[in-house]
C-alpha cells in the first residue's frame, strides 16, 4: 500500500516562535486564523521558551530544520543567528519595508 499526501493538501508554513506568542492568550491564534484565511494554507506555530531556545533549536537541527520562519529573536541574538548560515536574505516586492 502506497501512502501519499492528498493531492490538494494545503501547504504548511512552519513558524518557530516563543511560547507567549503562540499561547491561547497571545497574538498567535488570531494571527494564525487571519493568515490561514488569507493564504489558504496551514500556519503551524512551534512554540519554544524564548529567543535563546529558538536559536539553540535551529543550531541543533541545522539544515534539517522544519522552520520556514523564525519569529522572536531579539537584537542581541541576531548576530549569532546570522553566523549560523541558516537564514535566507529577505526577498520581497516593492511593498517591502
Amino acid at each position: 500500500m502506497l501512502c501519499t499526501a492528498p493531492v490538494f493538501a494545503k501547504p504548511v508554513l512552519t513558524v518557530y516562535t516563543y511560547d507567549s506568542f503562540a499561547a491561547d492568550w497571545g497574538p498567535g491564534p488570531v494571527v494564525k486564523k487571519a493568515f490561514e484565511a488569507d493564504c489558504n494554507c496551514e500556519l503551524k506555530l512551534v512554540a519554544l521558551e524564548d529567543g535563546v531556545s529558538l536559536l539553540n533549536r535551529l543550531r541543533m537541527e541545522g539544515k534539517n530544520s522544519k522552520a520556514d520562519v523564525v519569529l522572536g529573536l531579539d537584537n542581541n541574538l541576531l548576530d549569532a543567528a546570522s553566523k549560523t548560515g541558516l537564514f535566507a536574505k529577505k526577498r520581497c516586492g516593492s511593498g517591502c519595508r
